[in-house]
């Protein structure tokens, strides 16, 4: 992978602080409320591998309600495979950065002492150093998730990668997690518009049944729901469906 012009620390480089800054705001503004998260983290693992030089892939993992792990974002096939060796063994640095909301990095060395089965598998595959940075949760009962970066050097990442990464992760993921918070109450909103549509439907279709019928407010709405339930249809439908018989009567 081409070096990032960066300050070096030692034989190690890592990007400056105005690179950082400008793939912040390249993410800021792919930001879109409208499109899945998974575009806005695919590009967040892009920017990753670019920042970082000793990156030669990265992905997002991420833990459901029920702990079960898949990948939501990668720039290479290869990294599904090294995820799924990790989800088949049940450990490695994506499964313990989700689960402990902790940073973790490994060499090839260190690697191999925590989890010696996927270390070995990983190496098949060209993969010998770790970093994985947990996000920060998106809402409370969502799922925890976190960023991997795989690299082919055995010695691993510098500190300064690490601390970049943090860094980076962390903005990141709190935008990410503003926006979700933003889709929801945008979803409620329109949840909450519909509701008060219906209730407006139900409310003229109460009125045509009691100058019909002769009936007050409750017994109107009985014959709504009476309707409802033997044809197994939502109340608001029936609303509808009588108001434009109604209609259809008039003209």
């Amino acid at each position: 992978m081409d070096a990032v012009p960066g300050a070096a620390t030692g034989d190690r480089w890592f990007p400056p602080l105005d690179a950082t800054a400008q793939a912040l705001q390249d993410l800021y503004l792919a930001l879109n409320p409208d499109e899945h998260v998974e575009t806005y983290l695919n590009r967040l693992c892009e920017h990753v591998v670019e920042l970082v030089e000793d990156a030669d892939m990265a992905g997002v993992t991420v833990l459901d309600q029920e702990g079960s792990a898949s990948t939501a974002a990668l720039t290479s096939q290869a990294v599904a495979v090294i995820d799924e060796l990790q989800y088949r063994s049940g450990v490695g640095p994506c499964l313990e950065a989700a689960e402990s909301a902790e940073i973790v990095v490994a060499d090839q060395n260190a690697a191999v002492e925590r989890w010696p089965g996927f270390a070995t598998e990983a190496r098949t595959y060209g993969v010998a150093s770790f970093l994985s940075i947990p996000l920060p949760p998106l809402e409370a009962g969502v799922g925890t998730g976190a960023v991997n970066v795989y690299g082919c050097r055995p010695d691993g990442f510098a500190r300064s990668e690490v601390a970049l990464m943090n860094l980076f992760t962390t903005a990141a993921g709190y935008a990410i997690s503003s926006t979700e918070r933003y889709r929801g109450a945008h979803q409620l909103a329109l949840e909450l518009e519909r509701a008060l549509e219906s209730r407006a439907v139900i409310d003229q279709a109460k009125g045509v049944l009691m100058a019909v019928h002769g009936v007050d407010a409750v017994a109107a709405f009985e014959m709504l729901v009476e309707k409802s339930q033997r044809s197994n249809t939502k109340l608001w439908v029936v609303a509808e469906e009588l108001l434009a018989s109604v209609r259809i009567t008039d003209t």
